[in-house]
C-alpha cells in the first residue's frame, strides 16, 4: 500500500512540473475541533456503563499543497501537513480537564472539482482525498502534568478528507482557497495497555481551511 502511494505521488509531481502553467503550489492553515468517534470502553464502573465519553478539543494544522489542473474543472491534489488531533475526556468530572493530544504528519492524495464562476469570479470547489497519517507524538495531559503514550498508541493511520468551499482568484494565476473540511481516520488510535482494556477511538477533525496557491508561468 505504501509503495503504491509513493509511486502515485512521484508520478503526480513529475507530471505537474512538466507543464507548469497547470501547476500550483502553496500553503494552508487549518483551525477546527477534533475528537474520537466509534469510541466506547466496555464494562467500566459496572455493567451497563461505557466510558470514557469524549468531547471536542481545539485542533490546528498547517501544511503545503500542490495542485495540477487536468482541465478547467478537475485537478489532482497532493497535501502534506502537520495536524493536531485528540479529544477531551471525562469533562466535568475533575477540577482539571484531561485530554489526549496526538500530533500527525499527513500525506493526502486526491481529486478536486470547481464549478463555473458564482461570486465575483470566485468558483465553488470540492475536494476528496485519501492518505496516510504518521503519528509524531502522543500524550495524555491535564492542568499540571502529561504522560507520554508512545507505547499505548498506534503509529500509523489512514484517513479520508473532504473539502467544500471557494476558489478566489488573486493576482493573475494565484488562488485563495477557503473551505470547510472533515477528516476521518480508519483505525483506532489506541494500543498497548489502553487497547487491552478495551479502549477504542478513531480520529475525527472538522474545521475551516485557509490556503493560498501560487500559479506558475509555463516554461518555453
Amino acid at each position: 500500500m505504501k509503495s503504491i502511494f509513493l509511486i502515485l505521488t512521484i508520478a503526480f509531481i513529475a507530471q505537474a512540473t512538466s507543464a507548469q502553467s497547470k501547476f500550483k503550489a502553496g500553503v494552508n492553515y487549518n483551525i477546527g475541533t477534533s475528537t474520537y468517534y466509534g469510541s466506547k470502553m466496555n464494562n467500566i464502573h459496572g455493567a451497563g456503563h461505557e466510558m470514557p465519553v469524549y468531547a471536542v478539543k481545539i485542533s490546528n494544522g498547517m501544511g503545503v499543497k500542490f495542485l495540477y489542473n487536468i482541465n478547467d474543472k478537475f485537478a489532482l491534489t497532493l497535501n502534506t501537513a502537520y495536524q493536531q488531533r485528540g479529544a477531551i475526556f471525562d469533562k466535568g468530572m475533575y477540577a482539571y480537564t484531561p485530554a489526549y493530544e496526538f500530533n500527525y504528519l499527513d500525506v493526502m492524495l486526491g481529486i478536486a472539482y470547481q464549478t463555473k464562476e458564482v461570486i465575483k469570479k470566485s468558483k465553488l470547489c470540492f475536494n476528496i482525498s485519501g492518505g496516510y497519517n504518521r503519528l509524531l507524538n502522543s500524550q495524555r495531559v491535564n492542568n499540571y502534568e502529561s504522560y507520554n503514550l508512545v507505547n499505548d498508541a498506534i503509529a500509523n493511520d489512514f484517513s479520508a478528507l473532504a473539502n467544500v468551499g471557494l476558489n478566489i482568484p488573486r493576482v493573475e494565476k494565484d488562488v485563495i482557497q477557503l473551505s470547510l473540511f472533515a477528516n476521518a481516520g480508519f483505525k483506532t488510535v489506541f494500543g498497548g495497555v489502553l487497547a487491552d482494556n478495551g479502549q477504542v477511538g478513531k480520529n475525527l477533525v472538522i474545521g475551516l481551511q485557509v490556503g493560498y496557491l501560487f500559479g506558475f508561468t509555463k516554461k518555453e
